[in-house]
């Protein structure tokens, strides 16, 4: 699929595919979808739930860019909480498109730059430590052909939007990923489509629906009972 590197609104990097006509991040900052979706309605909600976390596991579906990635890095720098990080994706940016994007846009800190830069430069299926504390595993695969490890805290589900990529979002594709949470576990997206809301709740989530990040009127937190 060819990509174009665009610059979204809040001066950070994105990739718009125009066979799929869809980016990669919103438009409306990149940066600011992701830190507001994935982090703060995310990570963060989860970390505030539990008292002194040893560790965190997270699976990413959708590594893109690594936006997420080098954003849930920069909040790791803030907690004493492990992190194992594993993120699934079928079509990985070339080296030249790596290459191409603009760090200025993305972040400012040099640790989170290095980060960056040996996130992407990790050989696909090997899990390694990025960072102390820090452990990542990139998955290049198929959702419908990855087996999943159980037992994860976190979600960040980040396909495509379901215009673009609709198997992605039925109750079919959402029900090996909602198997995998441990309990008490979130899944965070920023789609908010009622069909999606509703497999969830049929794959036996407690569904949110949330204030979006700029752009968007909501998006959805689901959680696992525990």
């Amino acid at each position: 699929m060819d990509k174009k590197l665009i610059i979204t609104a809040d001066g950070s990097p994105s990739f718009h595919i125009a066979e799929l006509k869809e980016t990669y991040h919103s438009r409306h900052g990149a940066r600011t979808e992701s830190q507001y979706v994935y982090i703060d309605q995310g990570l963060h909600h989860w970390l505030q739930h539990h008292k002194n976390p040893k560790q965190c596991r997270i699976f990413e579906m959708g590594l893109g860019t690594g936006i997420n990635a080098l954003l849930t890095f920069e909040a790791q720098l803030h907690t004493s909480c492990s992190l194992v990080y594993h993120t699934l994706e079928k079509y990985p940016l070339t080296a030249d498109e790596i290459e191409a994007i603009p760090m200025e846009g993305l972040t400012s800190s040099p640790a989170a730059r290095q980060f960056f830069k040996d996130l992407h430069q990790l050989d696909w299926g090997l899990a390694q430590q990025l960072f102390s504390g820090f452990e990542v595993q990139k998955i290049q695969a198929d959702l419908f052909e990855w087996v999943f490890e159980n037992g994860y805290d976190l979600i960040y589900y980040d396909a495509f939007g379901a215009h673009a990529q609709p198997e992605l979002w039925t109750e079919a594709a959402l029900k090996p990923v909602c198997e995998a949470l441990a309990p008490g576990g979130i899944w965070v997206s920023y789609c908010a489509k009622g069909s999606v809301r509703r497999a969830l709740t049929a794959l036996g989530l407690d569904v949110e629906r949330l204030p979006g990040p700029p752009g968007k009127r909501e998006m959805l937190r689901a959680t696992k009972p525990e």
